[in-house]
């Protein structure tokens, strides 16, 4: 469903990342610049701008990197200045930012890396040349630290705003002010869309905004319920967009409605950056790690299912490979040329009380809501529904749950989820009521919750929470007196303590140790790190989150042990089985090391001495990961000895007996045409058509390694001398 195709482990939170020709820039809060291979995702460089100051917070946002990912622009903690930061060949700062009163909280390079914008605690968004940090202009001051920084694509137009809940748009090229914005949220970060006449904000209250920038007026408003949204992007088509936040969850929003088109869980907590190369997203996450999501997968086979016209095959490619390709206009496009008829179809079948054939038939339509809404109405004809509208009418919440209990189809109605969000609404209201005042509030809370105890699904639930209200007065003091592991304990033994506002507060204490665990680790004092661990693990909701990061930590301390040992085949297992460790120096050195040997293994291929290269790559013809490379750098070897070898060429061997030589070959790498073709230059393409067989193109994993192909004297070939497993 969410189709990841690789990672990259930071020590810090990943608060920008860049993507080039060749490779990935990440930056993380410590202030480490590293620069990953696109191709293997192997850490090729890294700089450390600053050691002893403290670290930027994990959601900060005064890190920027180019779209080129050539330059990297970032501020420091309790400091008013920037650096700028050249990544193109080696990593190196090459200009400071100075202009800033304040600390810098947000920086933001526009489209095409002529501009380089900051903003800070000031309120102040100053503008330079990306080519010379040369200030260009600062636009009119906000009322507090600013918060979001935006281009539009074209660079005319800027966003900002800040914690003051204000914003404004500028237009740079005519250096006036578009709009200024007043609201109730502070927005997170937003885009410009249709031809930048609208704009798309996210805010920390979980408010989606979309701004009208000619009317200036906001003219939509959808709320994503009990979220903290930090960051959004455009899908190519501006049909959709996606958004994160600080918790598990990804979120695919139609723009055109605002509308929530799903909710991609994943497996990291807490997005902090997005950058899309060509059909590539990379994340960036709290905990240091960044995905590599390819939204293109799969897209092939959807479209095969759409030329069917077979909608629910081509709903499975979508739940079960890649959820973004839902929004592809192709499918969305015959989705609305085909609802009308499955509707009509749909309601037919309801009729003759055909339930499950006609959910059946609008099933490939349902994760459109508003589709979901128009065969809900005609659902609610039907009598059972007719019942069941007429107890939520009478509040009689008992008999709307019977009902739904007995026909569970209920359960996917519209109104039966609005009866559910009342339900959690009283929940959370009687909860509050009891934690303020557990005597007090009791009489309160039992007539709240009366409508519900009758329904026999909610009746247990209702009368734990009246029950036990001195446990709400117990944890209050477990967590005032700092006993967090007792209080955690009680938080899993009574799990509706769990939805309090004081069990919020007291996560971000967990929070706080495992940033502490972070700062140990990017210190590389793992002793340490692994102390504080087992305080985080005797907290039981980040007891997972503990041992994950012990884990790690104990693989990076075995990882650098057999590094230092030369244990090759162990280090590049590790590596290969854990991601996070491709990150490490010793990993870097591990694979500089490789390349280096790679390369002067390539130059005697070239020219067809075998032997001199597999003398450079004896210590890697066993390690898994590499043997299909070096089969490459052999093949060209053995190639280009053919051709040195060629009949009638001078300097070349005598009696070697060519269609045993080239059965060596195809025993390797199959009849292929690479071969085909020197043999052809040869003019011995006699020989290779009286071989039968076509050979196996990984032939190479089961036969011997050997210096050369040539059969000399029908001698047998003999293993290179070299190997060392």
């Amino acid at each position: 469903m969410f189709p990841v195709k690789g990672r990259i482990r930071l020590v810090g939170s990943a608060l920008g990342i860049g993507v080039g020709e060749d490779s990935i820039v990440c930056v993380d809060n410590f202030y480490n610049i590293s620069k990953f291979t696109k191709e293997h995702y192997v850490i090729d460089s890294v700089l450390q701008l600053a050691k002893d100051i403290e670290p930027l917070h994990h959601f900060s946002k005064a890190v920027a990197v180019s779209h080129t990912a050539q330059r990297v622009a970032l501020g420091f903690a309790k400091s008013t200045k920037g650096v700028v930061v050249k990544t193109d060949s080696n990593i190196a700062p090459i200009a400071q930012l100075t202009w800033q009163k304040l600390q810098i909280s947000k920086i933001a390079y526009s489209y095409d890396d002529s501009l380089l914008a900051t903003g800070g605690e000031d309120g102040r968004v100053l503008v330079y040349s990306a080519d010379h940090h040369e200030l260009i202009l600062s636009l009119p001051p906000l009322p507090d630290t600013i918060s979001s920084i935006v281009f539009s694509d074209d660079d005319s137009l800027i966003f900002s705003a800040c914690f003051g809940k204000s914003a404004t748009i500028f237009n740079i090229v005519k250096n006036t002010q578009v709009a200024t914005l007043k609201m109730d949220y502070l927005i997170e970060d937003a885009f410009f869309y249709a031809d930048n006449t609208l704009l798309f904000c996210v805010t920390k209250e979980g408010k989606i905004l979309t701004y009208d920038i000619k009317e200036n007026k906001i003219i939509r408003e959808t709320l994503l319920q009990g979220a903290w949204l930090t960051t959004c992007h455009k899908l190519p088509g501006e049909e959709f967009a996606i958004v994160g936040g600080k918790d598990k969850q990804l979120r695919i929003i139609r723009l055109s409605d605002d509308a929530l088109v799903d909710s991609i869980s994943l497996e990291q907590n807490g997005i902090t950056a997005m950058r899309f190369y060509e059909n590539l997203l990379h994340l960036g996450y709290s905990d240091g790690v960044v995905e590599i999501v390819d939204i293109d997968e799969a897209r092939e086979e959807l479209l095969e299912f759409l030329d069917k016209d077979d909608l629910k095959g081509a709903l499975g490619v979508i739940q079960q490979k890649n959820v973004f390709l839902k929004t592809l206009d192709v499918y969305c496009t015959k989705l609305e040329s085909q609802w009308k008829e499955a509707l009509a179809k749909a309601i037919d079948l309801l009729a003759k009380d055909q339930i499950q054939e006609a959910t059946a038939i609008i099933e490939p339509f349902m994760l459109d809501k508003a589709k979901k809404e128009e065969f809900d109405y005609y659902w609610q004809q039907k009598e059972f529904t007719a019942k069941f509208m007429d107890a939520l009418e009478a509040k009689n919440y008992a008999e709307a749950y019977r009902l739904s209990e007995q026909h569970p189809y209920l359960k996917d109605t519209i109104a039966y989820e609005e009866m559910e969000s009342l339900w959690n609404k009283t929940i959370e209201v009687c909860k509050h009521l009891l934690f303020q005042d557990p005597q007090g509030n009791l009489a309160k809370a039992q007539d709240l919750l009366r409508p519900f105890t009758l329904a026999k699904c909610k009746k247990d639930s209702a009368m734990m929470l009246l029950r036990n209200s001195d446990k709400y007065v117990q944890a209050d003091k477990e967590y005032r007196a700092k006993n967090f592991v007792e209080y955690f304990k009680m938080t899993e033994r009574f799990p509706f303590l769990k939805d309090v506002l004081i069990y919020k507060s007291a996560l971000l204490i967990g929070d706080q140790i495992i940033q502490r665990v972070n700062t140990l680790e990017n210190q590389n004092e793992f002793a340490k790190a692994l102390e504080v661990c087992k305080l985080l693990a005797s907290m039981a909701p980040f007891k997972n989150a503990a041992n994950s990061k012990v884990k790690i930590i104990q693989l990076k301390q075995d990882f650098s042990q057999v590094c230092k040992e030369r244990k090759l085949s162990e280090a590049f297992r590790l590596a290969e089985e854990h991601y996070e460790l491709r990150s490490m120096p010793e990993y870097k050195l591990l694979y500089d090391t490789f390349k280096k040997h790679e390369k002067m293994a390539f130059n005697f291929a070239v020219v067809g001495n075998g032997k001199s290269a597999l003398d450079n790559l004896k210590d890697y013809l066993h390690i898994e990961c590499w043997v299909d490379k070096i089969a490459a750098i052999l093949k060209i070897a053995y190639l280009a000895e053919f051709a040195k070898n060629a009949p009638g060429k001078e300097g070349a061997q005598e009696n070697i007996s060519w269609k045993e030589t080239f059965q060596y070959y195809i025993e390797r790498y199959g009849k292929d045409e690479e071969l085909k073709k020197v043999v052809s230059e040869m003019g011995l393409q006699h020989e290779l058509d009286s071989i039968p067989f076509d050979g196996n193109p990984k032939g190479y994993l089961t036969t011997i390694i050997a210096d050369s192909l040539l059969s000399i004297d029908d001698q047998p070939l003999h293993q290179h001398e070299g190997e060392s497993k």
